[in-house]
């Protein structure tokens, strides 16, 4: 009886730890967030959208960002599925405050979210490392 007990809590593990170790992979062609060129990202929604992405290995959600000088960057926030499960709604025209790190991806500026900002309530994407928490 034991040994079941074992082996069922070494399966359960290896079910619930896949997914961390699945996240971690490094898929070709996207940049590795960098927890050195974080900075704060303040501005309007321009757009929402939810679209196949490789940074997040699926559908994943997006927002176009006015920024106060008046150019825009693309948010990769996560998989779209977590961000339902957050009950994040984010809409055009909601000021917000994005953390996280700037890179060039597919030939362009993005900003790949740590945390974003929603009135009061604030919701994170990736721990201080800059690895997803989805």
């Amino acid at each position: 009886m034991k040994t079941w007990s074992v082996m069922f809590l070494i399966f359960a593990l290896t079910v619930a730890l896949a997914p961390a170790f699945a996240a971690q992979k490094s898929i070709p062609g996207v940049p590795k967030y960098d927890p050195t060129t974080e900075a704060v990202f303040k501005g309007t929604v321009e757009a929402v959208t939810d679209r196949q992405c490789p940074v997040s290995g699926g559908m994943g959600s997006h927002v176009l960002l006015k920024l106060a000088d008046g150019s825009t960057i693309e948010v990769h926030l996560a998989t779209s599925k977590f961000v339902k499960i957050y009950d994040l709604v984010i809409n055009k025209g909601d000021e917000i405050e994005v953390t996280g790190s700037k890179v060039k991806f597919e030939g362009v500026d993005t900003i790949f979210a740590r945390q974003v900002k929603v009135g009061t309530d604030t919701y994170v994407f990736r721990d201080k490392d800059g690895k997803p928490v989805w």
